[in-house]
């Protein structure tokens, strides 16, 4: 069984303090499929909570189960405490997940330093 014949899309998560952005692609780059969590017209906190998180995650496998894709590479950016449930939702949904990439950048060493006054 190769992955060539299986359909294989990437599957974008971006986790900032006020919301959390889905977006499927396929290699070429092209976006097929986007939601967040302002869509489901929550506001404020209840964005951030695990179960408005599952619910838009359901969404976004639901576009991907219609579009018959089996296989799926998921990249996750940001700090939440829910991309485990991200990572959770959609392998129980028969989505083989192939490859999981955090790619959240982090400073290397930090602004430079203000210069002493001199009195």
């Amino acid at each position: 069984m190769s992955l060539i014949n299986k359909k294989t899309g990437i599957v974008f998560v971006l986790f900032t303090s006020n919301n959390t952005l889905y977006s499927l692609t396929n290699f070429k780059g092209d976006v097929l499929f986007s939601v967040s969590l302002g869509i489901q017209r929550t506001k404020g906190l209840k964005k951030v909570i695990p179960s408005a998180i599952q619910l838009s995650t359901l969404k976004l496998a639901y576009y991907i189960c219609k579009e018959n894709f089996t296989h799926l590479h998921l990249k996750t950016k940001g700090v939440s405490k829910a991309k485990k449930l991200v990572i959770k939702t959609l392998s129980q949904l028969n989505l083989r997940v192939i490859t999981l990439q955090d790619i959240t950048s982090f400073p290397h060493n930090g602004c430079r330093k203000k210069r002493r006054r001199r009195v």
